[in-house]
């Protein structure tokens, strides 16, 4: 187990969080997912936070990532969908069409808990994998995002 140090703690607090594009709109192209994991790391270094994994599946995001206790995951998922919707926005102004209302994300979010362990292997790897063809033995483990 790998703790991270903080000013007054040690701690190690992983999420998995999924949240989707708005209207489910298919916008999350490979060049386009590309520059998201590039925004979405640049925020992680600015907060100093860990993203261990991200995928797309071109209608819906997932992270996996590690944040300071004193983050919570709300605030957390609301720095993430704000900064990275305006990056996207100005990047390829020409998702308007499809996004009207000036919002790429839609409101609603999926977030859990991930300790050490298999799980977080599994969780690892189906993030990682997402938008390619899943194995069986990822299936089970199949995610659903409550909207």
């Amino acid at each position: 187990m790998d703790l991270r140090l903080g000013a007054h703690c040690r701690y190690q607090i992983r999420y998995h969080i999924v949240w989707g594009v708005k209207y489910r709109r298919k916008v999350l192209l490979d060049h386009r997912t590309k520059y998201l994991k590039l925004i979405l790391e640049d925020i992680c270094e600015a907060y100093d936070w860990n993203l261990e994994a991200m995928g797309t599946d071109e209608d819906h995001v997932h992270v996996f990532i590690e944040a300071h206790p004193k983050t919570a995951p709300a605030v957390l998922v609301q720095i993430l969908k704000s900064k990275s919707a305006k990056a996207l926005f100005v990047k390829y102004p020409e998702i308007k069409k499809y996004l009207w209302g000036g919002a790429v994300w839609s409101v609603g979010y999926c977030v859990r808990t991930v300790s050490d362990g298999p799980l977080e292997q599994v969780v690892k790897a189906y993030v990682e994998n997402q938008g390619q063809h899943r194995s069986k033995y990822l299936k089970p483990y199949q995610l659903k995002l409550v909207t």
